[in-house]
């Protein structure tokens, strides 16, 4: 139930390079029900102990995240533009962000901020068993 089977689609360009290449993993309808409902009761709990700060857009019930950002970004400079204000904006980019983070330390993190027992017994598990398996589609010549 826990492994993925990754397909890579091709994105533009020559296939047989790896970048140009975007990979989709799906997996069990059952497990990803599982995973989002888990996921919503630890959303629910961070929300309901105030755990996340309101600039972690993403996180928040009803947010769009990055739409949401994009948008206010795009007001400010619309106002600084009129006003012919001075503005700086950064942009950072945290690609690949989460293929980082070992799975222990989402584990203690959770366990840190209070998350029911029960689901914490159900993630940690979970995530030993995640794997995936790799298809890759060759033309033949």
């Amino acid at each position: 139930m826990t492994t993925g089977v990754t397909y890579f689609i091709p994105k533009s360009g020559d296939s047989k390079e790896v970048r140009n290449n975007r990979p989709i993993t799906c997996l069990t309808t059952m497990y990803k029900t599982l995973t989002g409902i888990t996921a919503k009761r630890i959303s629910t709990h961070l929300e309901e102990q105030s755990l996340l700060p309101a600039e972690q857009k993403e996180y928040h019930p009803g947010s769009k995240g990055c739409k949401d950002q994009l948008i206010i970004s795009k007001a400010i400079y619309e106002d600084c533009r009129r006003g012919n204000k001075n503005l700086s904006i950064d942009w950072i980019d945290y690609q690949k962000a989460f293929d980082s983070v070992p799975h222990s330390w989402v584990e203690k993190s959770i366990e840190l901020v209070g998350v029911k027992i029960k689901i914490v017994r159900f993630c940690k598990p979970s995530m030993e068993k995640w794997n995936t398996r790799l298809f890759l589609k060759q033309s033949r010549k």
